[in-house]
């Protein structure tokens, strides 16, 4: 369930409860209730979610991780290798990681 994918992402960065309820701008008490699945956060949040640990809201919503890599493809160049995309791929990764 959603919260209990929250729990893994935020014990992987090593994160507090409070420490990622001041990052997302909720309550400690607020982001409790999401990772017990006592209560689900709004679209926004769960999008700042998504983004703060580089995910997919399917990811989160236990939908599976969806590979974008062919999407990512197909909107730069249709002849990329699969090695390639993955360059491109961790470009994105790096360039995302400084904006934190």
């Amino acid at each position: 369930m959603f919260g209990d994918n929250l729990l893994k992402l935020r014990k992987q960065k090593k994160l507090t409860q409070s420490e990622i309820a001041e990052i997302l701008g909720v309550a400690r008490t607020t982001y409790s209730s999401y990772e017990q699945n006592r209560r689900m956060p709004d679209a926004e949040i769960q999008i700042k979610i998504a983004d703060y640990f580089d995910v997919s809201l399917d990811f989160l919503h236990d939908r599976g991780e969806f590979d974008n890599s062919n999407l990512l493809a197909a909107h730069i160049d249709d002849n990329l290798t699969k090695e390639e995309r993955i360059e491109i791929e961790k470009y994105l990764k790096f360039i995302r990681s400084q904006k934190e």
